[in-house]
């Protein structure tokens, strides 16, 4: 069984090196099938921003996982219930643990699952190697609860003689579970057709998450695909006519599904608005005029980002714009050339950023990180505080280790670096900031840093 040798194998090849492993008395307690014990305090100080105290919090090593995957990390945070859940391995099976992101406390450990047949295990093309998938874990907000969703990609039902189905399956947890060797409120098998293991471009990745309008499975394949999962019931609503060919499902909101258009990149919601019903200030874009202009980028929190044209400059897109996902009225705009790494957003989600944009909604003001004639290289927001904190990399890491921090509620706006090998957190919550971090050879740490 994968898992089994998951458990055996990689506990042994990985870690942070000799005396170095975090936290080992929780990993050896997944081996023998019982729930890790309460955090330990920080066994491994991180260099964090100076926000964040390094030597008070918790962590949880994830020792299972190997050094290369395809897939999301399996952590995920809920916000608005201050959880952070992640995924371990036992002898019998994975097993989703949420802790309270405030204390360390563990308030769930569910009863160890089976996935399906992974795609490597069932022989399939390409998801072998660095390319090899884990399951995951998500969170959704839902009719004013919070839900822990643990999920895995593969077969059910494949034989010598059958084909099989190819799913992601869904194993729902409440946030507000509390116990050990929990059961999940129900399992739901979303089938899926993708062309291949995720790959370097995020839109064609294998995504199961909520982008503010409830939990979503997006995918790749001879056509993209897009449903929305109703958590409280298990429905599937899968994006039907609305994604016909040359139009991808983005976001299920109040009004039908948010499409974008693969040929000009634009976006609407069809039958109810269109990108351009609100056109930003200066942008060259005509309403009822088709052009290659208002390009969709993202969503979070119900807010779209989106890039536009001047008459200036028919080439780039200097102008960034954020939308509500329901109604498609314009919340605010600016000049900026947008460089899109995914999008994020504050947990109270008066602010939110993807890549160099980002904005305050209250005071409808946003701030440009890109590159300029003065910064030599732009600042990829990766997490934004309730205060208005916005932490990130310096040129998105690619060639460049340095992090920045920049102020979006009052200051500048002008991005100020963080001591050479300072680490930015993954998540910003209300009281902690949370760290992951690859071991060298493998395995991942979790650690959820207090704020001073």
């Amino acid at each position: 069984m994968l898992v089994a040798a998951l458990a055996g194998t990689l506990l042994a090849g990985c870690g942070w090196g000799d005396g170095e492993s975090p936290a080992p008395a929780q990993d050896d307690a997944k081996a023998s099938g019982t729930p890790a014990p309460s955090a330990q305090g920080i066994t491994v100080q991180l260099t964090a921003p100076p926000a964040y105290a390094a030597d008070q919090g918790w962590q949880q090593s994830l020792n299972w996982m190997p050094k290369k995957y395809s897939s999301k990390p399996p952590v995920a945070v809920g916000a608005r219930t201050d959880v952070v859940a992640y995924v371990t391995v036992s002898e019998d099976g994975y097993i989703t643990q949420a802790r309270q992101a405030s204390t360390g406390r563990i308030l769930f450990t569910g009863k160890p699952w089976q996935p399906p047949t992974s795609m490597s295990e069932a022989g399939k093309y390409g998801y072998d190697g660095d390319s090899v998938e884990l399951p995951s874990v998500s969170t959704a907000f839902q009719d004013g609860r919070e839900y822990v969703v643990t999920w895995a990609h593969g077969i059910l039902g494949e034989d010598a003689l059958n084909k099989g189905k190819e799913v992601v399956r869904l194993t729902v947890y409440p946030a507000d579970a509390n116990g050990d060797a929990v059961a999940p409120l129900r399992e739901i098998d979303v089938p899926v057709q993708t062309l291949g293991p995720n790959g370097a471009n995020d839109e064609d990745n294998l995504r199961v998450e909520d982008y503010g309008t409830g939990l979503q499975v997006h995918w790749s394949g001879s056509a993209r695909g897009a449903v929305a999962v109703d958590l409280a019931t298990g429905t599937i609503d899968a994006c039907g006519d609305s994604c016909a060919k040359g139009a991808a499902g983005e976001v299920k909101t109040g009004k039908g599904w948010l499409v974008r258009d693969t040929m000009f990149g634009s976006f609407l919601v069809p039958g109810a608005w269109t990108a351009f019903d609100a056109i930003p200030p200066g942008a060259s874009a005509k309403k009822g005029e088709v052009s290659m202009d208002g390009v969709y980028r993202s969503t979070t929190r119900g807010r779209v980002f989106s890039s536009w044209h001047t008459p200036a400059d028919k080439i780039l897109s200097p102008l960034t714009a954020v939308h509500d996902a329901t109604t498609g009225q314009l919340e605010t705009s600016m000049p900026c050339e947008m460089k899109h790494s995914g999008a994020v957003a504050s947990p109270n989600g008066r602010f939110i950023a993807d890549g160099t944009a980002a904005f305050d909604l209250q005071r409808r003001q946003g701030t440009c990180l890109s590159a300029n004639e003065q910064r030599k290289q732009g600042v990829f927001v990766k997490s934004v505080t309730d205060a208005g904190t916005a932490y990130g990399t310096v040129g998105n890491g690619l060639g460049d280790t340095s992090t920045a921090e920049v102020d979006l509620a009052g200051g500048t706006g002008t991005p100020k670096l963080l001591p050479p090998g300072t680490v930015v957190p993954t998540w910003a919550l209300k009281d902690t900031g949370v760290f992951l971090t690859p071991g060298p050879t493998g395995g991942l740490l979790v650690s959820a840093l207090k704020h001073k």
